[in-house]
Order: structure tokens, then sequence, then C-alpha cells
């Protein structure tokens, strides 16, 4: 398989991949090829150049599932410590103080604190931005 750039007629630019340039014309020529941004099929081939994968491309290192769901996890607790490092901790008052710095009525901050399910989603359903955090992100002393 080989892998080509396409442009629909509105500019959206795609790649698709196919047995061969001639595969792909073919297909255009049948409006075959579909725009995945507007479903337009009036399609055309960009020109492209050849790509030759390197040796240092094939030295990568491949992730095994679970190495990769440790790393991933990793990130996602290190970001979620990152947003509640500057914030306030306001414990089980957290749906109260989000719709009082919501409306005005206390002072703008960002703040994090413990509360239901169904307050969090009654918080959203309000259009009040809430954010679950994974265990062992917040400490009552943050």
């Amino acid at each position: 398989m080989k892998v080509f750039n396409c442009v629909c007629e509105f500019g959206h630019e795609f790649e698709g991949w196919f047995d061969s340039v001639e595969s792909l014309d073919e297909q255009i020529r049948a409006r075959l090829v579909v725009c995945p941004y507007c479903n337009s099929t009036q399609i055309k081939r960009l020109p492209t150049a050849s790509y030759v994968m390197a040796s240092r491309d094939k030295a990568k290192p491949e992730y095994k599932a679970q190495e990769l769901e440790a790393k991933l996890r990793s990130e996602a607790l290190n970001a979620a410590r990152e947003l509640v490092k500057d914030s306030e901790y306001v414990g089980e008052r957290f749906a109260t103080e989000a719709r009082a710095v919501h409306s005005g009525r206390a002072p703008m901050r960002t703040i994090h604190g413990r509360c239901t399910a169904e307050q969090a989603e009654e918080l959203l359903e309000e259009g009040i931005a809430v954010l679950p955090l994974p265990p062992g992100v917040v400490h009552e002393t943050n």
C-alpha cells in the first residue's frame, strides 16, 4: 500500500492508502474517493514526494501496551497535578463555591474539591466547567 495526499474541491487535504497511483486515479475518476471532512467526490491527487524509511526510523522503540499505559497514566497524573498546583482546595463545598465563583458572588479563582457525580452533572448542565481528577492527585493540604 502507498500513501497519497489528496485535496477536495473545498481545499480539505487528506491522505489515502492505495495499491498504486493508477488505482487512486481510477477511483478518483469513478468518484469512489470521498473527502472525510465534507463528503465531496471532487478529488484531486496532490504531488507527493517519495518517502524512504531511514534506518534511524526503524530503530524507534516500540512500547508494549502496559508500558504505554503506564506512560500515559503518569503524564495524565502530572497534568492533573499542574492543574491543582495553584488552585484553592474548598473541600466538600466545591459545588457551592463553583456556583459562587461562576456567578460572581465569590472572587474569580481556580478551585478544586469534592462533589458527587450528581452535583458535577448539575454544574455541567448550568454551564460551569468541571473536570474529575484521578485518585491520588488531590490532597486536602493542596
